[in-house]
């Protein structure tokens, strides 16, 4: 393959309208906001990614990231060998610290670029399939109990045998533990039910007491039960309760993984392009908790067609990764790529194509997109 020097790279920030407003321990969202970039190279070659930034997880703005990617991050990479992902990334960091979302849009597209140009799919760039298909859980946003009891039978009548219950209210995690608890009741005792708190309980203390008053519902693991940053605290609520923790918002990238291991704070943990800055840094995490013996599970932040196909491509080429949250494309009133036609009910195969195996639907991005920068042009 020869030199494919980065020329252009394209900054659009857009909106995304959601099929029903999509709630949780810390926000409201009636609408998916997301800043899409295209790598392209002197000898035509392109590649996309995307930027789903949440300032309560990854630290960042859709305004903040379309600003570090115009004037920052995609100057960096001008003139770089796309073939060299590696050397490339390390360029950012060396320009910006943190930014994982805004990074992560930028590693998406390399690593499409560089398939795409290849004539392979992601995950074969990735060292293949670990498995033939991937399975996902339907996602319930917080609400009454018998509210989300009736979205759970819907999605259990829609062939799913998973569901994700958004929970998190501090000053009443005993409406939570009913929540949980109705949806077991709507459901029945085969399917299995994920509890997802988003931080919203804060402290041990809370948490236990959540946990023990909804431990009949059996829920098959408690998500991020405390604040981020506490995770001596998050490896508390694990000892006191015996249940299984994952790590979810507490797990920025293989630092804090290492940290987890060393003071068994969980049990699984919550990978997220967004959160750790991309495929290499996702690779990356995931090779410390599996050394650990704790699973992975690939998530998101509510994506589009872009990032839904690159944590999908990492998800099936990683062994660890036992589940998957890639719920953007079901959640979408519009998206600008074809990734929901993977989904077949909870099953997921992904495809044959090159790259990411999308073909991004420009008129629709023009549709949807605030503005629309070219840097290098």
């Amino acid at each position: 393959m020869p030199r494919m020097k980065i020329s252009v790279i394209d900054i659009i920030p857009v909106r995304l309208p959601l099929r029903e407003p999509f709630v949780i321990a810390y926000g409201v969202y009636p609408d998916v906001q997301s800043v899409l970039v295209r790598i392209r190279t002197d000898d035509g070659a392109e590649g996309w990614g995307e930027a789903t930034p949440d300032p309560n997880v990854t630290g960042e703005t859709w305004e903040g990231v379309t600003a570090t990617l115009r004037h920052h991050l995609a100057p960096a990479l001008l003139g770089h060998d796309a073939r060299h992902r590696e050397r490339a990334l390390l360029a950012l960091d060396a320009r910006v610290e943190g930014a994982p979302a805004a990074k992560a849009a930028l590693d998406i597209a390399l690593h499409d670029l560089v398939a795409r140009a290849a004539g392979i799919p992601l995950w074969q760039l990735l060292g293949g399939k670990a498995r033939e298909t991937l399975t996902i859980s339907r996602v319930i946003s917080m609400g009454e109990p018998e509210a989300m009891a009736t979205a759970a039978r819907r999605h259990i009548a829609a062939g799913f045998r998973t569901v994700k219950v958004k929970v998190g209210n501090p000053d009443n995690p005993l409406l939570d533990a009913k929540r949980v608890m109705a949806v077991r009741e709507a459901v029945g005792p085969e399917i299995a039910i994920k509890v997802d708190v988003n931080q919203g309980w804060r402290t041990p203390g809370v948490a236990i007491g959540a946990i023990r008053a909804m431990a009949d519902a059996r829920p098959a693991y408690i998500e991020q039960p405390v604040v981020w940053w506490d995770m001596e605290g998050l490896a508390e609520v694990r000892r006191q309760t015996g249940a299984i923790v994952m790590i979810d918002e507490g797990c920025h990238g293989p630092r804090d993984m290492l940290r987890a291991v060393s003071l068994r704070a969980a049990d699984l943990v919550n990978i997220k392009l967004m959160k750790c800055g991309g495929i290499l840094q996702a690779l990356k995490l995931n090779a410390i908790a599996e050394a650990a013996g704790i699973s992975a599970q690939v998530g998101t932040m509510v994506e589009s067609a872009v990032a839904s196909a690159a944590g999908l491509h990492a998800a099936i080429a990683m062994a660890n990764v036992r589940t998957v949250e890639m719920g953007g494309p079901l959640m979408l009133a519009n998206d600008i790529g074809d990734t929901v036609n993977w989904y077949q009910q909870d099953t997921i195969t992904v495809p044959e194509r090159p790259g990411l195996g999308i073909e991004v639907d420009i008129a629709r991005v023009r549709h949807f997109s605030d503005d629309w920068w070219e840097v290098g042009a």
